[in-house]
């Protein structure tokens, strides 16, 4: 399957996904309450830091392998089942650990519910690799679109019924069941649960690489989701990961859109040993052109935002998501680089760079829990801005790109996001960025910025300009010869 038709693929699946999980997250925050949510980020935040053991980049390994060897399929296997059952029983360990530390019960509760995901994703991991290793990504649509429609429809179910925080629990098991069914059905070529360990020293060798970098990142953030916790209350950890999670969304429908078909491009032109340097160039020039006009405009709208869809009791999350989306943006520019030292095999040259990132990025977090919520949220935008200076030079080298190759993109972004977010900007200006803000004149501001952002496309004869018309070309021949 081409890149285009994989993204479409993609993107058609995330979007209509991207829907449903919006209406359902604002749903469930009119349900739950911040406190709620707080006990839920603690048990996951508990989780993710076990989970860290599972961060051995195995399903990558194989998609970058030359060949898809039988010895090699069994040891990656053994390995992925060996941790996920490591994982499920630290789980059930740390249950009891994890509500005596903060004096919740809650969080044993769903820690116990939650012990029962890492066994049931032994048998969806195999099919799962081969599907994207063959490029396969309508099937990897279809498996999300069913997944994620029946986990989030349960999830909103139990949240009706009064089970509270373990709505949430329960949707993640619900989603990891019908992820594994999916995938054996339709992966069942690649379904093998032989035990061996002969290429173990390879695997492991590479997973321990990948676990440092990934696990350290992974780490750090559930640390510091503890230490918010514990230094500013369950309830500020439920604002802060509720405005984390409207600028994570996007994040994570990036990646399934793009990152994961792209990682696969990207392994497959380095078997062939091609450059990465177009390739790449293109994939932020389009990323930079979406982004941050989107993540610069949720900035600008944050408040009548969280009003809107959350309601009055989640104000104080407001600050703290323009914080967070203008962090999320200067990320960007380095949104591939897990992809690309992968891709290129320098993993180990990554360890240094992320214990480093960990350090720094707990340290900040540390620092404004002694200030304020807000504090915190500001600090990650200094911490985002340390990582791209410490990425940039590394990425120029391993995709023989340069400096003078990224300043007409990023001009270009910015030229874009300034069109795109004037018009709403100017509407918040008026009346003086109330989160109380009519609706119509900012409704009117987005969508002329929308217009406006889509005419300068069209005048910078932008590459996104061209894949959006080659893709509505190809759509409306496609109906023609249908009729």
């Amino acid at each position: 399957m081409s890149v285009r038709r994989g993204i479409a693929w993609m993107a058609f699946s995330q979007g209509s996904l991207f829907v449903l999980q919006f209406v359902v997250s604002v749903l469930i925050a009119r349900i739950l309450t911040p406190y709620e949510m707080g006990i839920f980020a603690v048990a996951i935040s508990t989780v993710g830091l076990l989970a860290i053991i599972r961060s051995f980049g195995l399903g990558s390994f194989l998609v970058r392998a030359e060949e898809w060897s039988s010895n090699l399929v069994t040891t990656v296997f053994t390995i992925n089942a060996v941790l996920a059952f490591a994982l499920a029983a630290g789980t059930v360990g740390l249950s009891f650990l994890g509500g005596a530390a903060l004096g919740e019960a809650g969080v044993r509760q769903i820690l116990m519910v939650l012990a029962i995901v890492p066994l049931v994703t032994i048998f969806d991991f195999l099919p799962t690799a081969g599907i994207e290793r063959r490029g396969d990504f309508r099937t990897v649509a279809i498996i999300n679109i069913v997944r994620y429609s029946v986990a989030n429809l349960a999830t909103l179910a139990f949240a009706y019924a009064g089970y509270s925080y373990m709505s949430l629990a329960y949707g993640q098991i619900i989603s990891a069941i019908t992820a594994a069914i999916l995938s054996n059905l339709f992966g069942r070529q690649f379904v093998a649960l032989r035990i061996g360990l002969s290429d173990a020293r390879a695997v492991l060798r590479f997973g321990v690489q990948v676990l440092t970098t990934s696990g350290l990142g992974s780490f750090s953030g559930r640390i510091s989701d503890l230490i918010l916790a514990k230094m500013l209350g369950l309830s500020a950890l439920g604002l802060y990961s509720r405005a984390g999670s409207l600028t994570g969304v996007l994040w994570e429908n990036l990646h399934t859109i793009v990152l994961r078909v792209m990682f696969v491009d990207f392994a497959e032109q380095r078997r062939l040993g091609k450059s990465l340097r177009e390739p790449y160039l293109h994939v932020i020039r389009v990323l930079l052109s979406v982004l941050w006009p989107m993540l610069i405009g949720i900035a600008v709208v944050s408040g009548p935002l969280v009003l809107l869809l959350f309601g009055n009791s989640w104000l104080e999350a407001a600050l703290p998501l323009s914080l967070l989306a203008i962090a999320t943006a200067v990320a960007i520019p380095i949104i591939m680089a897990w992809d690309v030292f992968v891709v290129c095999n320098e993993t180990g040259k990554q360890v240094r760079i992320e214990v480093f990132r960990a350090v720094m990025s707990v340290g900040f977090l540390a620092a404004g829990c002694l200030i304020s919520l807000n504090a915190v949220a500001a600090l990650t935008i200094l911490s985002s801005f340390c990582s791209f200076l410490i990425y940039r030079p590394h990425l120029e080298r391993m995709t023989e790109t340069a400096w003078s190759d990224y300043v007409p993109i990023y001009g270009q972004g910015l030229l874009l996001t300034t069109v795109a977010v004037l018009p709403a900007a100017a509407a918040m200006i008026v009346y003086d960025w109330s989160p109380e803000a009519p609706l119509t004149p900012l409704t009117a501001g987005i969508a002329a910025g929308i217009l406006a952002w889509f005419v300068m496309l069209w005048a910078l004869d932008h590459p996104l300009y061209h894949e959006v018309r080659r893709m509505l070309q190809q759509f409306l021949s496609a109906r023609t010869r249908g009729a």
